[in-house]
């Protein structure tokens, strides 16, 4: 499956970010989001409560059964939001080139309305919950008292000051150019798969097969849109030293990504 990349205004860092070599003079910067992931990985756990989400829904609505194909299609709805926020969530990776290196910063491009949801998400649940009671007096308290705790706990974790920042997952990193080992290029991809040399390398750089997918998990992924296609590659060309070779070949993500 192809990256979707893409990125057309520059951003900003966040407050809690700044670049570590600031004085290095800018030759190169650049802004990309990216599907930093295997997308069928992370997109085939819902596909079974999506299902059954669906089938219920359809059970109880054919049955005219309101409340509970209400509650079915809420159910859904959900899956269906957590479905396309964990597989197709981007990551934005934010590029400075100097002389001497490229600093990266990265964080998960994750909506404020994302956070704000899980602040107001008990007064929405408590609702759902209070109008279920009326609607049923037969349905006892105890069985609505599982959605409500899971509400509360939802409310009380959204809210909580260093989940916003810890959930986006800040990440900065930087490597110097004469570290290039070796560099394979997936144009369709809109990635160049970097073998750099560094002393907390789990796989030494002489030992990574490109023809390997196994072995792809273990380059450094350096992102671009098809607009700075040539920009990135002309500055890797001129930078990276004169040892290091670049091959095209397309770049297979692994089920689990190292961190």
């Amino acid at each position: 499956m192809m990256r979707r990349t893409g990125w057309r205004t520059a951003t900003n860092l966040s407050n809690k970010m700044e670049w570590e070599y600031l004085l290095e003079p800018e030759i190169l910067a650049w802004t990309v989001k990216a599907l930093d992931r295997n997308v069928l990985f992370h997109l085939l756990p819902f596909v079974l409560p999506i299902s059954i989400s669906f089938i219920a829904f359809c059970v109880f609505l054919l049955k005219g059964h309101n409340m509970p194909s209400g509650i079915a299609l809420a159910a859904l709805v959900f899956a269906l939001f957590l479905f396309y926020k964990v597989g197709m969530e981007r990551t934005v990776f934010v590029y400075r080139a100097t002389c001497e290196r490229l600093e990266i910063f990265q964080w998960q491009d994750i909506p404020d309305l994302v956070f704000t949801f899980l602040r107001v998400f008990p007064f929405i649940a408590t609702g759902i919950i209070a109008m279920a009671f009326i609607n049923n007096p037969v349905i006892s308290i105890a069985a609505l008292a599982g959605p409500a705790l899971v509400a509360v706990l939802v409310g009380s974790v959204g809210s909580a000051s260093s989940y916003k920042a810890a959930h986006k997952r800040f990440r900065q990193r930087d490597f110097k150019w004469e570290d290039i080992d070796r560099a394979m290029l997936d144009v369709d991809k809109g990635i160049l798969a970097l073998s750099i040399s560094s002393p907390d390398n789990c796989i030494h750089d002489h030992e990574i097969d490109f023809e390997d997918p196994a072995h792809h998990r273990y380059l450094t992924r350096i992102y671009f849109d098809k607009t700075q296609e040539r920009q990135v590659l002309e500055l890797f060309k001129k930078k990276m030293p004169d040892r290091a070779t670049m091959v095209e070949r397309s770049y297979k993500f692994a089920f689990a990504e190292r961190s």
